[in-house]
């Protein structure tokens, strides 16, 4: 028996954990304490006993050695080969115990034998210790952040003057039981910048300044709050917080750093998603399954599926391009994936449980399987963006003019085929000649919804019209409405049996890949034989493929007219979908001799056509767009997976359903019964009963305004992350969230229309407050903090007048210096300033990162980062001293002023500090800045090095 049949055996164990085997039985108990305890005590419970648990497992008891390690059951009673105890010490495929040298063959069999006799051991002794790998879901999950959310009403304060609203009433009443009091208010000028870079990223210009400072009415600041909201930079201010959470990059990484196709179009989908308010739930079932929604929202501009877009950040993680294990790279990408979900919706550490129970949280190894089951049951896709519906519209009315064409045309049927005698020895998988075909889906309009089925015409026509139309027999047909059309025709998931498959299929431009395991970079060196071209023509012919390397995976089928990329060069490319496909039928085989079939061949037919309509479909056919693309999920079959003893999928353990974690939905889910089940999933994650969902949001929302999240740890609420600072107001506001119809705006306006948000950061270092409470835990301040990377660039593009407000599409090539270099390096460099675009907009590639933001630690794209670094470092002031990109822009601001600026010198310096800092300089400044370019009134390098210097002024990178 294998060794994955031996874990299975864990289901049965109760079965021989009995009173019997507990009590010994004379001989059995006698034989155990003179041949085996001795032999236990001195070669394994130094390692398995009381004081030391490898691999969890002890060997002290006998519920101990039933129970076993992270691999499952130690000893089987009775069963000695399905017993990993004596496995081991037989040095089998698994373990090889002891590990420094095997055991004498008499000590072998001496084990061995005592676990044929059923594994007596003495009732007084039996019963041990709970086993130390014991994990207590129950008592795990009483963990604070499991628990339902409780609406807990504002408490009463002393000094009924400050608060403005039930925010400030929860903090003001922690700071007085301390007895300390609030910092205060903040000036004018310090709010509106503060609050100006909190929602879009980017320094308020002198003449919003200016406006703030003139409105004296009592709705002033929230005025501005509702503008800033109402700017289309907010969303591109927060999309950067939320791309850092899903570990955003354009590329895969690893040794080549291929791109990932289309990237961008994720990026845009997440702007456009917080610039309209999409409530917090649905963006969440959005990205679990927004391939899967009854109801897509569209984009208001385009018509174009918006919600599909969302589940391209499942496909936009770190990969290898040619692993050696594709299964272990499939589970290796799973990981990430759970990862990402786990953490940026759930605020919890479920990878953690690949290999074991985790250490601390309410979450078992068979949650994290349950929820890779998912994600294994999904595809990879670059889906059709149909923008305004065109292409599906074109191609309803080419089908209803084909089908005016239907009653003229003689009515004759396929051919036939000659079938394969049956000492053939190859196995059909599908013949599209024959009706009952099943499992295979489409997507693009190029198959319609499927294959065709048998007798279906297609038109075959030239520049000037139909020269006729044929009867493609029955294929899986890409052609039969217009060639121009294109798409992807997937079948079911299968495991591979046999050493080849063939093909018959005809078409030109057309490709049929096989994809392993989820692995969808088919290239060389190990893969580049997993897709092959088709450029037969009309006439069929038979394409062969071996798959003996991969023998007993689990695979499907593209059969492919555009729509999927191909990795053949070093940059990936769309397959051509200018042409069609057709395929008639699919075979395994061991032989490397294609099957003697007889392939079909169209039959070009005649009837009385009418020449307008002739003329209208071509003109309609050949006005077909070719369709846009974009990264997404696609559903495939459902298939549980089975948990990975230690984490390795080669040591198999019991089978998992698919369902959420057990902690909040417990062990009796629905089961999906059909599909990957994923929209379920999504709902059950983005229900308002979750009691993480929204805490975890609004944490995240806090901390960006505050500096810190009232849980500081924002992407763990587990046992090993923070506690909160302020629970009831934790609650408060998830609370508010979910009634508030889950509006991330109206949730940005309560924080920063609070008293608290306007406190200011400047107190007295040796105050009380400070000696009190010197972390700012209970928020007696507001917090000075430095700005991110982007913003800093951003905001030196604002000042130097060179930021352009041009919103979404490609990203802007990345700027190579002479040091960036190494394999995967792009071709050509990005311009120095980036084209002048928002730093959102720049590429975003793994191996080649812009050293500016870098150095302001903008965070490598590998993992969820809900909380960035803040470092402060040599590395930091010599880049805004040495840096091409910021002398740049210095001069350009210079030239800028001097050019359309005020005319004086003294007008020169109030602008520059105006829009650097949103205030006026001070005495001292003004007159060192004067001093500085005295002499030199109207010389550009001079202003521009002034320029600099303000670029290098701490307060440029920090908002008090």
């Amino acid at each position: 028996m294998s060794l994955a049949a031996r874990f299975a055996s864990l289901g049965s164990l109760c079965l021989w954990f009995t009173a019997a085997a507990m009590a010994g039985d004379g001989p059995g108990e006698e034989f155990f304490e003179k041949e085996v305890r001795p032999l236990l005590v001195a070669r394994c419970q130094s390692c398995h006993g009381e004081a030391k648990q490898k691999g969890g497992l002890r060997l002290d008891s006998l519920p101990s050695a039933l129970a076993g390690g992270g691999t499952g059951p130690a000893v089987v009673p009775g069963k000695p080969a399905e017993s990993l105890l004596v496995d081991a010490i037989r040095y089998g495929e698994l373990y090889q115990m002891p590990p420094k040298s095997r055991l004498p063959e008499a000590e072998v069999a001496t084990l061995t034998r005592w676990v044929e006799m059923g594994a007596p051991w003495p009732a007084s002794v039996a019963a041990a210790a709970k086993p130390s790998n014991h994990f207590d879901l129950t008592e795990r999950a009483r963990h604070w952040s499991f628990q339902p959310v409780r609406l807990a009403e504002p408490p009463r304060v002393a000094d009924e003057a400050w608060p403005t609203g039930e925010i400030d009433r929860f903090l003001l009443s922690r700071l007085e039981a301390k007895g300390l009091k609030p910092a205060p208010d903040a000036g004018r000028v310090t709010l509106i910048r503060r609050t100006t870079f909190d929602l879009t990223g980017l320094p308020p210009t002198p003449a919003e300044v200016d406006a703030f400072m003139a409105d004296m009415a009592p709705d002033a600041f929230a005025k501005v709050v509702d503008r800033l909201l109402d700017s289309p930079h907010y969303g591109e201010r927060w999309a950067r917080h939320w791309l850092d959470l899903v570990r955003f990059a354009e590329t895969a990484g690893h040794e080549f750093d291929y791109d990932h196709l289309d990237a961008w179009r994720y990026r845009d989908y997440v702007i456009r998603a917080f610039n309209a308010d999409v409530p917090y739930d649905r963006f969440v079932v959005e990205h679990l399954a927004g391939d899967l929604v009854p109801d897509p929202r569209r984009d208001p501009a385009n018509g174009a599926d918006e919600s599909i877009l969302a589940t391209g950040f499942f496909l936009l993680g770190e990969g290898t391009h040619s692993p050696v294990d594709v299964r272990e790279e499939q589970m290796r990408r799973v990981s990430d994936q759970v990862d990402v979900i786990s953490k940026a919706f759930l605020g919890l550490t479920v990878a953690c449980a690949r290999c074991h129970d985790h250490k601390f949280d309410a979450i078992s190894t068979r949650d994290y399987y349950a929820l890779a089951g998912y994600l294994a049951s999904s595809r990879h896709q670059h889906a059709p963006i149909d923008k305004r519906a065109e292409i599906a519209a074109k191609a309803a009315e080419l089908r209803s003019i084909k089908s005016q064409f239907t009653e003229a045309l003689p009515k004759r049927t396929s051919p036939e085929t000659v079938a394969a005698p049956a000492a053939d020895g190859s196995i059909l998988f599908e013949d599209f000649g024959t009706p009952g075909f099943a499992g295979w889906t489409a997507t693009g309009q190029a198959f319609g919804d499927g294959p065709s089925q048998p007798g279906a015409f297609r038109p075959n026509t030239v520049a000037e019209g139909p020269v006729g139309w044929e009867i493609p027999a029955g294929q899986a047909h890409s052609g039969l409405i217009a060639d121009r059309l294109q798409g992807v025709l997937r079948s079911r998931t299968f495991s591979i049996g046999a050493k080849y498959v063939h093909v018959l299929a005809a078409g030109k431009g057309g490709r049929i890949n096989f994809v392993i395991d989820g692995f969808e970079k088919i290239r060389s060196p190990i893969y580049g034989g997993l897709t092959m071209g088709i450029d037969a023509g009309d006439t069929p012919r038979w394409y062969s493929m071996k798959l003996e390397a991969w023998n007993g995976q689990r695979a499907y089928i593209e059969l492919a007219d555009g729509g999927t990329v191909i990795y053949e060069a070093a940059i990936p490319f769309y397959s051509n979908g200018d042409g069609y496909l057709a395929v008639d039928e699919i075979r395994f085989s061991d032989s490397a001799t294609p099957p003697v079939i007889t392939g079909r061949v169209p039959v070009a037919i005649d009837g009385r056509r009418d020449g307008d309509l002739d003329r209208r479909y071509v003109a309609l056919a050949s006005s077909v767009p070719a369709p846009e693309y974009a990264p997404a999920l696609l559903d495939g079959d459902g298939e549980d997976e089975r948990v990975h003893i230690r984490g390795s999928h080669k040591t198999l353990g019991p089978e998992v359903p698919r369902r959420s974690l057990e902690a909040f939905s417990g062990v009796d889910q629905p089961h999906p019964d059909k599909g990957s089940g994923r929209l379920e999933l999504a709902r059950r994650v983005a229900s308002a009963d979750n009691p993480l969902l929204a805490r975890v949001m609004v944490n995240r929302l806090w901390q960006h305004h505050f500096g810190e999240g009232l849980v500081r740890s924002v992407d763990d609420f587990g046992k090993m992350g923070q506690a909160p600072s302020h629970p009831e107001l934790l609650d408060w506001l998830a609370s508010r969230f979910v009634e508030g119809g889950w509006s991330v705006k109206a949730m940005h306006r309560l924080i920063l229309t609070s008293r608290a948000y306007r406190m200011s950061s400047q107190i007295d270092p040796a105050s009380e407050p400070e000696r009190i409470d010197p972390s700012n835990i209970l928020l007696h301040r507001a917090n000075l903090r430095r700005l991110e990377s982007e913003s800093i660039r951003d905001a030196i593009l604002a000042c130097s007048g060179s930021l352009k407000g041009d919103m979404f599409g490609p990203s802007v090539p990345v700027h190579l210096t002479e040091f960036m270099d190494g394999r995967g390096r792009p071709g050509s460099s990005g311009p120095i300033d980036g084209d002048g675009r928002r730093s959102i907009y720049q590429n975003v590639r793994r191996n080649f990162l812009a050293p500016l933001l870098t150095a302001f630690d903008s965070p490598p794209p590998a993992s969820p980062m809900g909380r960035r670094n803040v470092s402060n470092v040599p590395a930091q002031a010599l880049t805004m001293l040495n840096d091409p990109f910021v002398l740049g822009q210095a001069k350009l601001w210079a030239e800028r002023v001097l050019a359309a600026g005020p005319r004086t010198s003294e007008a020169r310096v109030e602008l520059l500090y105006r829009t650097a800092f949103g205030r006026s300089p001070t005495a001292d400044e003004r007159a060192a800045a004067l001093a500085f370019v005295q002499g030199a009134e109207d010389d550009a390098g001079a202003w521009g090095d002034l320029c600099h210097v303000l670029f290098n002024v701490k307060e440029f990178v920090f908002v008090d």
